[in-house]
């Protein structure tokens, strides 16, 4: 069930029209789902004004390790669903460099 709303979420490849997006790897810890951008934790307020931005329609890479935990990954969609964002790009790591 899970699978399937994650590839509710997935949509084309981002086009070289579309402004740059920005990539963001999310990984569990300790029953906890970290997002990280630019080797960086965001913290909550930091989510909130960078969804603010990809609500907007600047696009979002969501980079997901091959030991990507799903449940997280679902997590995160939801919640930047929440907040309006409805472009959320999900890349293998071996793809993200393209």
């Amino acid at each position: 069930m899970i699978a399937a709303i994650l590839l509710a979420f997935i949509v084309t490849p981002v086009q070289a029209s579309e402004p740059q997006a920005d990539d963001i790897i999310v990984r569990a810890v300790r029953h906890k789902c970290q997002v990280r951008i630019a080797d960086r934790i965001l913290s909550d307020p930091e989510f909130n004004a960078h969804a603010k931005e990809w609500a907007q329609g600047k696009p979002v890479r969501v980079i997901a390790p091959a030991h990507a935990d799903y449940k997280c990954l679902a997590k995160i969609a939801f919640r930047l669903n929440d907040k309006g964002v409805r472009l959320i790009y999900f890349v293998d790591p071996a793809d993200a460099a393209k």
